[in-house]
């Protein structure tokens, strides 16, 4: 039998998640750790980075104290997988973030703790007859697993990609995924994957004050990286929940990021530039280069994620009419209309550019 946590012990767990984030990144201060700034860099003084180990450590320490509060073992293999790869993109990301490594390093790492991750996640209960439907063959079913693992893996290595690329303006990726945390909490309640996404929120919630609205220090790869890994982990659980069963939750919270990064891929692409190269052409980052002040560019990112997270309850709870894959198509619409308009209104000023709003 399950026993029931106290009334107050979850939000007290919540307290003590964010505490332990925060001493912990004040702590990082310390140790010196500079990223001095480059040419694709936004900031112009040396700022010590590393601020993502009290993300990381204050979520890695939480979710299990989380899941004994509830009279569950502290870890079963799916979680021992996601803290896992979580702690180990982590540390291959710290040592990045001090010596510098090739990035076909950082992808193998990226690679092997979504592996790691994927390894874990159950297949989602109608994909194998999708599959069968979609090819007539007595073997089809069969191709759900396999399918399900690659498409878990591409999903992860992008979501880490994302989230890291993104880490460029003061408060932007900390404050959206918290955010999106948040709202995952919600329209999670009740769930292990809600409870988990508000122990993120709150560890974001720790480290926030000291990058925003003036950085005392960066997240670093060491939080990107693992922020990107947990929120494509939290997207694909969404679509075996029970009771959510819903893919489109995490892109529809986050597509502020990932609207901005595969537009500029598509941008670059139609333009020749190399895909791989380091550049300062996300919208983000052309945005500040045509006259909107950091800060401005981070709440217009905020306020995508609370808008997301809207239109994922109005889907969800099949309001104003939106229900299967109609709601879905009209819910996506509805987060992409803003990325259109934000886009069209950065081009347009980056053609007549204005001073710093």
């Amino acid at each position: 039998m399950i026993a029931s946590p106290p009334p107050l012990a979850f939000p007290f767990l919540l307290f003590a998640t964010w505490i332990t984030a925060a001493l912990t990144v004040a702590a990082t201060i310390r140790l010196g750790v500079m990223d001095h700034p480059g040419h694709r860099s936004s900031h112009t003084l040396p700022t010590p980075k590393g601020g993502g180990i009290g993300i990381v450590a204050a979520f890695v320490l939480a979710v299990p104290a989380g899941r004994m509060l509830h009279g569950l073992p502290p870890l079963d293999l799916p979680l021992a997988g996601l803290l896992a790869a979580t702690a180990l993109l982590a540390a291959i990301s710290w040592l990045d973030d001090v010596y510098q490594w090739s990035p076909l390093l950082k992808l193998g790492a990226q690679v092997a703790a979504s592996v790691l991750v994927a390894l874990t996640l159950p297949v989602p209960a109608g994909l194998p007859a999708t599959l069968s439907t979609m090819l007539p063959l007595p073997w089809a079913a069969s191709l759900a697993a396999p399918a399900w693992f690659v498409l878990s893996v591409c999903c992860l290595v992008f979501m880490t990609n994302a989230v890291n690329f993104m880490d460029g303006l003061n408060g932007l990726v900390s404050g959206s995924v918290m955010l999106a945390g948040l709202a995952l909490g919600i329209l999670a309640a009740g769930t292990t994957l809600g409870g988990m996404a508000l122990v993120l929120a709150a560890a974001l919630a720790g480290f926030l004050p000291f990058n925003f609205p003036k950085a005392r220090i960066f997240m670093g790869d060491v939080g990107s990286q693992p922020c990107g890994l947990l929120a494509g982990a939290f997207g694909l659980a969404c679509a075996t929940q029970p009771g959510l069963t819903a893919w489109y939750v995490v892109p529809m919270l986050l597509a502020g990021l990932i609207y901005d990064v595969l537009y500029t891929l598509a941008r670059r692409w139609r333009n020749g530039a190399r895909l791989m190269e380091g550049h300062r052409e996300h919208l983000y980052q052309r945005a500040t280069q045509s006259g909107l002040s950091p800060v401005t560019v981070t709440l217009i990112h905020w306020g995508f994620v609370l808008w997301g997270s809207v239109t994922a309850w109005t889907v969800l709870h099949g309001l104003s009419g939106l229900h299967g894959l109609s709601g879905t198509a009209a819910g996506l619409l509805m987060v992409l209309l803003p990325q259109l308009a934000w886009s069209a209104v950065v081009e347009r000023r980056m053609r007549h550019p204005t001073r710093p709003v």
